[in-house]
């Protein structure tokens, strides 16, 4: 189903995948595990046969989630809490929720009420990676997921079936790696909504099905530089809806480095194969960038931030703000700050899930870069 995909299909599919999703699972009887964004160590719910879903929020009209969450909550997590309330939740056998914020720690209690009856598992990843404890504390939330999820399913899995499941989701960052790279330097041939959909349906799609389009996707790439891109850096949680790598698209906007966990982050989640698989998965998390709710040092966005900046000679920095995430809200006003004391350019564009029209975005995101080329900040 999802192996022999173009780009337009792959686009498309990003739009809305959950009647794909529920076609698989018809034609395969596999089991459905979704999860929210970060962090949950997919390859532990591949190992046991199920297929992991990562939940990315949804466009449709909110319905019940207004009544569960106050108006001032997260956009993202209102979202979600209306994909499965409303629209998909019926699609899912089980969910295994990371707990990052304040918002999540509550969502995740919103969840359990609502889906009784259902697989219901909280992934504790620490928020300061950087205290002699943090390790531990990883390896034993993973080993207390993989025995959680063991006891529900009535299966063991081994390491061997670990590192199988570790390959496989590898291979799949690997490809988008790489042609990452070629759309970094061929913003002609690859769009900006075009690359960061491979992203975004990886997420949520059989693996060992989707690695044979993005090969073949790859394959298929000319080089095509194209003129007059301007190339930025991307920094947020995550980009939606989708129409707004449309709109950097129609302004001619070349995302050449990104901080999203939709994006470079996930990309990061390469696991070290030589090693024991659950320390491997360990390593993964303690190494992975900057998350705004997780982190043990408050310059750390910013020093990535700059580093990619000038790494990759972008010419400025849009910040994608999620209506009403408080930890972005704490970390904005510093960053905003110390990157204008460098001279960075620095636009902040302010997105919910529910925006009907992008007419005020384009209209503020073109003016940036109308002042930039003119030299202004």
């Amino acid at each position: 189903m999802w192996e022999n995909l173009s780009l337009k299909e792959v686009v498309e599919l990003t739009k809305d995948p959950f009647p794909s999703i529920r076609k698989w699972v018809k034609e395969k009887g596999k089991k459905v595990i979704g999860s929210t964004i970060p962090d949950v160590p997919e390859e532990v719910i591949h190992a046991f046969g199920f297929l992991p879903v990562s939940l990315i929020g949804t466009d449709k009209p909110l319905k019940k989630a207004p009544s569960r969450l106050p108006d001032n909550a997260c956009s993202l997590a209102r979202s979600n809490l209306e994909l499965v309330l409303s629209y998909e939740g019926d699609l899912f056998d089980g969910f295994v929720l990371p707990q990052v914020c304040d918002t999540t720690q509550h969502l995740s209690d919103i969840w359990r009420i609502h889906f009784p009856n259902k697989y219901m598992e909280c992934f504790l990843a620490p928020r300061q990676v950087d205290r002699p404890s943090a390790r531990y504390w990883v390896k034993e939330e993973i080993e207390r997921l993989i025995e959680s999820m063991g006891n529900w399913s009535g299966k063991k899995i081994s390491n061997s079936d670990l590192m199988n499941s570790i390959n496989l989701f590898n291979e799949n960052k690997r490809l988008l790696k790489e042609i990452y790279d070629f759309k970094k330097k061929n913003p002609g041939a690859l769009s900006n909504k075009e690359f960061f959909s491979l992203v975004k349906l990886s997420m949520q799609v059989d693996k060992e099905e989707f690695n044979k389009s993005l090969k073949a996707i790859k394959d298929q790439l000319k080089p095509q530089k194209g003129e007059g891109y301007l190339d930025v850096v991307l920094a947020g949680i995550t980009c939606d809806p989708p129409e707004v790598y449309g709109l950097f698209d129609e302004i001619k906007l070349n995302i050449v480095a990104d901080t999203l966990v939709t994006g470079t982050r996930y990309i990061q989640g390469i696991v070290p194969q030589d090693k024991d698989p659950v320390e491997g998965m360990v390593d993964r998390h303690m190494n992975r960038g900057f998350f705004s709710p997780i982190h043990d040092n408050v310059y750390r966005n910013f020093e990535e931030i700059k580093a990619l900046y000038k790494e990759n000679n972008a010419k400025a920095v849009i910040y994608i703000h999620i209506e009403f995430c408080e930890s972005q809200e704490y970390d904005l006003p510093d960053l905003k700050n110390m990157l204008r004391k460098e001279g960075i350019p620095f636009h902040v564009m302010d997105t919910e899930y529910q925006t009907l029209s992008l007419s005020h975005l384009r209209t503020r995101l073109q003016a940036f870069f109308e002042s930039l080329k003119g030299g202004a900040l």
